[in-house]
């Protein structure tokens, strides 16, 4: 199936050879997840934890993309530590849309508006200028990489990303839908990247999620395939998980083991997809700010299981580390733009266990 939200999408193939990770962060305020909604409280505090995160990843040669909200923008101790690490080269920068905290404001209420795909047309390019002139009034350059925050991708996205200048978006979460609470549904569309964009090219590097398991070629299917009962999807995703048979895996420390992202990196190298983007929220960087984290003994977790999974990648199966805004070196010249693809993984190369 060709994806709805993306312009004349096409493959993006990587170079021969080439084994590479980068780091994308949801630079954002600690908030309750339960509530996404306009007046929800919330503290940027999580975004002066990155010293620890910077001494490990930097260890790898990773230089982390933080994709900042309008809160995190507007905490100007923040962005005085984030232009020092720029200036160091230990990070860079995007932006990412919450619209339930960047203005302006309109009637929307609700959960559902914490998507922007359901926000009228000109309110979301609105919001995306607001971000975006924030972002340039604190930093003095224009951000290039974009995520639409819970992944909230609207049909709309695409033209606005190309239209405001964006080269990269992170906005896509395959195998998964937000559908209970009136989001997106992409559990059609597997973990791959690809161009898009009807002037010029952009590049989607979506969340690194995908069914893996040792039903090998079915596992997808099967997953999705069972999974379409409301009632019963706990307890079918339990089974399908614990007996490794179709597991959904995401490439972060939130919420996957080490071994469960250790099998999602072989199952991906096994089908040609090595390219990853590992991913976290920065709130988990705090004690209480992620539902991920709230415990001192989590917070050690997260760092060993981040630790694991860069060492495994690095040392295993011989990854190397780039910033987001490189990982177009990794890949071969963009399909002419009269070329749209079909997102779909192909019949014999989805769903490899490892």
């Amino acid at each position: 199936m060709t994806s709805p939200f993306f312009n004349a999408p096409r493959p993006a193939m990587i170079s021969a050879g080439a084994r590479v990770c980068t780091l994308v962060i949801d630079a954002e305020e600690s908030f309750n997840w339960e509530s996404p909604v306009r007046g929800t409280a919330y503290t940027t505090s999580c975004m002066r934890n990155i010293g620890e995160l910077h001494r490990l990843v930097g260890a790898y040669g990773l230089v982390p993309a933080y994709l900042l909200t309008y809160p995190v923008l507007e905490d100007i101790d923040v962005v005085r530590n984030l232009r020092r690490q720029v200036g160091n080269g230990a990070c860079v920068l995007g932006v990412q849309l919450h619209p339930w905290v960047t203005p302006p404001f309109g009637d929307e209420v609700g959960t559902r508006f914490s998507f922007s795909g359901n926000l009228r047309s000109d309110l979301e390019e609105r919001k995306l200028v607001t971000l975006k002139s924030k972002f340039v009034e604190r930093f003095g350059y224009e951000p290039l990489v974009y995520r639409s925050g819970r992944y909230g991708v609207s049909r709309d996205t695409a033209g606005l990303l190309e239209r405001h200048g964006f080269a990269v978006d992170t906005s896509l979460a395959p195998r998964t839908t937000f559908d209970a609470e009136g989001g997106p549904d992409t559990t059609a569309l597997d973990y791959e990247l690809f161009w898009f964009g009807k002037e010029r090219n952009l590049l989607e590097v979506p969340l690194c999620r995908s069914v893996v398991g040792w039903a090998g070629l079915a596992a997808d299917r099967l997953y999705r395939s069972l999974n379409r009962s409301r009632a019963a999807h706990s307890l079918v995703s339990a089974v399908l998980s614990r007996s490794r048979c179709a597991e959904r895996v995401t490439l972060s420390p939130e919420g996957n083991d080490f071994p469960a992202m250790r099998r999602l990196a072989n199952g991906l190298c096994a089908r040609g997809q090595t390219i990853l983007a590992l991913s976290f929220h920065s709130s988990s960087l705090e004690v209480g700010g992620s539902p991920y984290v709230m415990a001192r003994a989590d917070l050690h977790a997260f760092y060993d299981r981040l630790s694991a999974v860069l060492d495994y990648l690095a040392s295993a199966l011989g990854f190397g580390f780039a910033d987001i805004l490189h990982v177009p070196d990794y890949l071969l010249d963009p399909p002419p733009m009269t070329s749209p693809c079909d997102l779909t993984i192909p019949a014999g190369a989805n769903g490899e266990g490892g």
